[in-house]
């Protein structure tokens, strides 16, 4: 319900009620109200969601016991799709037993309803709706945008997931509290799932955000983004887990995610694919910095190498910054000289070689990064120089 010129436009609602004595009692209220407008009224849940996606009602009264729908999972979905769209549930005085599952959801009222006091509870639900969503929405404007740093490879194994983990824990645990998110770019099944202990059963992906790239709020990505107890203080975009959901990865949309995101938070990690694929040239194109790992195996240098040439054949300004992962002494007698004279830009930043530190870590569910050792130093200095870069922009 908008104000235009001066005329206040009618608030449209979409009635979602069992019974229909009780519907037509809910109408006849409502079509006295000169603000208020019936958009629809149905008995069965089969085609709501067709119904909403058409008329986009400013408010959807539904009953919680609507017959062939999910009523819960199916507010939850609107939340993410249709933000400015209010939902006010019916509910039984003996649903109240169930009052966690309700929680969530500020508007709802209990019969036996008072038909009088509906007009208000349907303006006040639309309210509601609308200051929580300019609420959310006004970080969009309080902080200067994000930096995109995505972590790739010249091939797999090179512990490219751990490091993105353990990155994103230290950005995000910092004094300043810095808002850091991780993507797990790695299409399809990525690790960050299993590294951070997330449960199997979260399916919503990067792909949930790519479908509503042009309507992204800060609810509707926080909605899809979850987190880990063992690594706190960060948001996650998990992988998609299904074999064809690369067909999904739309260039033009994934660069609507990363604006929003960089409007939201400081920092976005990229846990991204091995190579340079399409979906990776994207990301290497929008990112501020691009951290390449390796490490001291010869077919990964090779890789590494060959990497390098065709990235420098994408015409990025700013050359990737190499991380030489799992270094010791015995490696750098073996491959120093090597490194020296094949690669064509200076080492970054090196991890120390910490094999028990890191496997534990994964066999345990514990951040590597929290425990002492040279690889923890080796990692908190490279999230200093990220953050001595970053304050410098």
């Amino acid at each position: 319900m908008e104000e235009t010129g001066g005329i206040t436009s009618k608030l449209s609602v979409l009635l979602a009620i069992s019974d229909t004595d009780e519907a037509k009692k809910i109408e006849e209220v409502l079509l006295k109200e000169n603000d208020i407008i019936i958009e629809d009224t149905i008995s069965d849940g089969f085609l709501l969601a067709d119904k909403v996606k058409i008329l986009l009602p400013d408010v959807i009264v539904i009953d919680y016991h609507l017959k062939n729908i999910n009523v819960l999972d199916f507010v939850s979905e609107v939340i993410v799709r249709y933000p400015t769209t209010a939902t006010l549930i019916i509910v039984d005085e003996e649903d109240l037993i169930d009052l966690r599952k309700l929680l969530s959801f500020r508007n709802v009222i209990t019969r036996p309803l008072k038909f009088n006091e509906l007009p208000q509870f349907i303006r006040n639900a639309f309210v509601t709706t609308i200051k929580k969503r300019k609420l959310l929405s006004s970080s969009f404007k309080e902080k200067k945008p994000g930096v995109l740093i995505v972590i790739s490879s010249a091939k797999g194994g090179v512990g490219k997931s751990v490091i993105s983990a353990n990155l994103s824990l230290i950005l995000g645990n910092l004094k300043e509290q810095y808002k850091v998110i991780l993507l797990d770019m790695n299409i399809p099944y990525g690790d960050q799932k299993a590294i951070l202990g997330i449960s199997p059963e979260k399916n919503q992906s990067v792909v949930d955000l790519l479908r509503i790239s042009e309507e992204l709020t800060p609810v509707r990505i926080s909605s899809i983004a979850v987190r880990s107890e063992a690594y706190p203080n960060f948001d996650i975009i998990l992988s998609p887990n299904r074999a064809n959901s690369y067909k999904e990865i739309d260039a033009e949309c994934l660069i609507q995610v990363i604006k929003a995101l960089k409007l939201m938070y400081d920092f976005i990690i990229v846990d991204a694919n091995p190579g340079i694929d399409q979906i990776n040239r994207t990301l290497f194109e929008e990112s501020e910095r691009i951290l390449i790992l390796f490490t001291p195996e010869i077919s990964s240098i090779y890789r590494l190498v060959n990497f390098l040439r065709d990235f420098q054949g994408l015409r990025i300004a700013r050359p990737p910054d190499l991380i030489y992962n799992k270094r010791s002494k015995k490696a750098d007698k073996v491959i120093g000289n090597i490194l020296a004279k094949v690669l064509p830009y200076q080492i970054y930043a090196s991890i120390t070689e910490d094999i028990k530190s890191f496997t534990d870590s994964l066999n345990y569910l514990y951040p590597a990064v929290t425990k002492k050792g040279t690889a923890r130093n080796d990692m908190m200095r490279l999230a200093q120089a990220l953050l001595e870069w970053y304050n410098q922009l």
